[in-house]
């Protein structure tokens, strides 16, 4: 029995791999993300380690580290920027409609932060302690999330053998047109732009161009920044261009899910997880105020705008409407995420605000009627798992465009940053409330998610240790990568296929041309003659 215990715990040990998981710890959501997927690999009995890139002095993650999960810390600050600054710089823009006036601040605003990603990738490129552990750690598989192609580069130079990018939202557009992932922009528009599948010309050409630009923007502001810093680092100028490296990238694994995004062309090595960790079998009993909440009134609403966007940095006048909307809605019990205390003095009796909620619980409770949210994809995916109407006000980002999807799947109502009022958002809820389409199809959505053939956490750990197992995937590698645009295109085919067919009408025209003028010619001797 000695033996067979022994050689069972060498079985183990020889199936076990070596995970990293590269983390930007910047806001909570995307923390908590990579928390799942470690927290997954570890209960397949794994070992992982979640590598913390903190690049704001000011932030602190409550994020737990899930049980058996190493943690490594790497301090990337960049002085003179702190979460609260950015905080505020984002309040200017994102609670407001934005116009071509307000692009210069905008633009302004992705440099600042990302000149932050680049020095921050410089220190840990000059931390020599950190790049020998990560060599000497000896990592079958490290998980690179897509913010920056720093870890890229990291990746490369440690020598791991293989790699995954990494998303906790859908799919980004300079991440498919790297690794080959078909776009087609007449049905499949930016993640940037505010508008689901079903274009007509004029959002078909804002998707054209927005694919177009947002490919060579994030190659001037990101990728070609952070190659140079490598090769400079390094002092090696034949340092691969990071994209380049990420054209070779094994493994896509994005917090998507088929069943409620936009159906598109895909790659087998584009793996969706959406709904990780957000399942129904780990909500908790409501307790303490919650739960004497949720036992008050006619039903509860859940707001929240999430980690990244500051509800208390909300102009006053939204404050205001969102308020005097709560209060005329007394039947209703409102709990709200809100961090400061500007708003404790004036409260409607029916309006509790918290610094934190247990949303996948309160999401959960059958008491919930409505979830009011900024439309980030992980609050989406947990309304959508909990079978919860949703009304959205989508502020940036991704947003946009999640709120429209949820919209196409009449499961939400959308109100524009421009008209938010204590009447749109009254209007809403009532909609989603009263109407019993939207909980019909929310439910549905629901159903199929719960009996979707396999969950995401077996498509990660499965495709993770397949990965570990074989390194790289080069047969997943699509021959469209190798193609240059007219080829892609097959506008030089096009092209060559117009001109033979005119060069054939063209010599067919001569000919009857010919045989008409021929014809014409007998015809007129022949009256001649006769004359």
């Amino acid at each position: 029995m000695k033996v067979f215990s022994l050689l069972l715990l060498l079985l183990g040990a020889v199936s076990s791999y070596k995970y990293v998981v590269f983390v930007p710890n910047m806001a909570n959501s995307q923390t908590q993300f990579c928390a799942r997927v470690a927290e997954v690999l570890a209960n397949g009995g794994h070992d992982v380690t979640m590598l913390f890139i903190n690049h704001l002095s000011d932030f602190k993650t409550d994020v737990k580290i899930p049980k058996g999960v190493k943690s490594y810390q790497l301090d990337a600050f960049v002085e003179g920027i702190t979460k609260q600054q950015i905080e505020k710089e984002q309040a200017a823009m994102i609670f407001k409609d934005t116009g071509l006036r307000d692009m210069p601040s905008m633009m302004a605003m992705f440099g600042r932060f990302g000149k932050m990603l680049q020095d921050g990738c410089r220190s840990m490129i000059r931390n020599k302690e950190f790049m020998k552990w990560l060599e000497n750690e000896k990592f079958d598989v490290a998980y690179a999330y897509i913010y920056s192609t720093c870890p890229i580069g990291l990746i490369h130079t440690a020598k791991i053998p293989s790699w995954v990018w990494l998303n906790s939202g859908p799919l980004m557009d300079y991440v498919a047109q790297t690794v080959g992932v078909p776009l087609i922009p007449s049905y499949v528009p930016p993640v940037m732009m505010e508008s689901h599948d079903e274009m007509g010309f004029f959002f078909r050409t804002k998707s054209l161009i927005g694919h177009v630009l947002m490919g060579l923007l994030h190659r001037k502001m990101s990728s070609n920044a952070e190659t140079e810093i490598f090769r400079e680092e390094l002092k090696d100028p034949n340092f691969p261009h990071t994209m380049d490296i990420g054209a070779k990238c094994p493994l896509i694994i994005v917090n998507s899910n088929e069943l409620y995004d936009l159906p598109r062309p895909t790659l087998a090595k584009v793996v969706n997880i959406g709904g990780l960790g957000v399942g129904f079998d780990s909500a908790k009993p409501l307790t303490g105020d919650f739960k004497k909440i949720s036992e008050t009134g006619k039903g509860l609403i859940v707001f929240s705008f999430g980690s990244v966007a500051a509800a208390h940095e909300m102009p006053l006048e939204w404050k205001n409407s969102i308020l005097d909307a709560f209060s005329s809605l007394p039947d209703y019990q409102f709990v709200m995420r809100y961090v400061a205390d500007d708003l404790n003095d004036r409260l409607p009796k029916n309006v509790h605000l918290f610094k934190w909620l247990p949303q996948k619980d309160l999401l959960l409770h059958n008491k919930t009627k409505a979830f009011i949210t900024h439309g980030g994809y992980n609050s989406m995916q947990e309304a959508i798992s909990a079978g919860v109407p949703l009304v959205t006000i989508a502020l940036f980002g991704d947003q946009p465009k999640n709120a429209q999807v949820a919209r196409k799947h009449g499961i939400a109502v959308n109100i524009q940053k421009g008209t938010l009022s204590k009447e749109t958002i009254v209007e809403a809820l009532k909609e989603v409330i009263e109407n019993d389409s939207y909980k019909q199809k929310v439910s549905r959505l629901s159903a199929m998610v719960r009996a979707q053939p396999m969950k995401p956490a077996e498509r990660l750990l499965r495709w993770s240790e397949f990965l570990a197992e074989f390194k790289q995937l080069d047969n997943l590698e699509p021959a469209g990568q190798k193609l240059n645009f007219l080829q892609y295109h097959s506008l030089d085919v096009i092209v060559f296929l117009f001109t033979l067919i005119s060069l054939v009408f063209y010599i067919f025209y001569r000919i009857l041309k010919s045989l008409i003028r021929c014809c014409c010619c007998r015809k007129s001797l022949e009256k001649k003659k006769s004359e």
